[in-house]
């Protein structure tokens, strides 16, 4: 889709872009061949030469600074380096709580990162990544990281999935959209939440228990593993809702 993307161009929006797919015009190939040689359209061709060499580059950083607000989803299949991030603590202030397991999917495996184990080598492994997938996560996770961790990297584009979902008509909690789609959790996670698990952290310092320190690191596990499904679908939907696929006689969602 991003290469098919032109709201990041100056003042274009939904609709002005929908019109250049109608002409004809689909991707930056076609409007550089159409008005490479117009002197009024030098900028934008300009600024799609470069859109076009940072995708070729894999420049994850400049579609950060150039999609607009809520577009970010767009860079979604582009971008193969996908971390999908949870974070569990003992409470909601990073200035006096703290991180006690962050998970991360890559899209087939789940890192765990546990407090007092390894939980430094989060801010190593993160920064391999183009992209990360959170619920929620502008409003806590990547602000408590980020306080957690001062100067880490984190991956240039972030989609948050509570509010991209939430723009399908798609709102409520992770847990109710999860069910929603029909989305199943072992049995000993079902009806856990946040507080659960800063109870189960408390337990595990008090008695050590491993049991009670992997289900902990399962129900985090059990946050992020369903973000790439629910990911796929938003990515999907927001797409035909472009109206692009339809205009240009697409049918693969590339």
């Amino acid at each position: 889709m991003l290469e098919h993307t032109f709201i990041h161009l100056p003042d274009f929006g939904p609709r002005r872009e929908r019109r250049l797919w109608e002409s004809g015009i689909s991707a930056w190939d076609d409007f550089i061949a159409r008005f490479g040689d117009s002197q009024y359209h030098r900028s934008l061709c300009g600024r799609i030469k470069r859109s076009s060499d940072a995708l070729k580059a894999r420049d994850a950083a400049f579609f950060s600074e150039a999609l607009p607000k809520g577009e970010a989803w767009r860079a979604f299949p582009s971008f193969s380096r996908v971390a999908y991030v949870d974070i569990e603590t003992t409470g909601l202030a990073p200035a006096t709580d703290y991180m006690t397991v962050v998970g991360l999917f890559d899209g087939e495996k789940v890192h765990s990162y546990v407090h007092g184990v390894n939980l430094a080598d989060f801010r190593r492994d993160i920064a391999e990544y183009d992209t990360v997938i959170t619920f929620n996560g502008s409003m806590f996770d990547l602000p408590f990281i980020r306080k957690s961790f001062p100067g880490i990297r984190l991956p240039p584009l972030h989609v948050d999935l509570r509010f991209l979902l939430a723009s399908l008509d798609v709102r409520g909690g992770l847990k109710k959209i999860e069910q929603h789609f029909g989305m199943e959790r072992e049995d000993d996670l079902k009806g856990m939440n946040g507080y659960d698990a800063v109870l189960l952290w408390q337990r595990y310092l008090k008695r050590k228990e491993p049991a009670v320190l992997d289900r902990l690191v399962r129900y985090n596990a059990a946050d992020i593993t369903n973000l790439k499904a629910l990911m796929e679908w938003a990515y999907r939907e927001k797409r035909a809702r472009t109206g692009f696929d339809e205009i240009s006689g697409k049918g693969k969602h590339a």
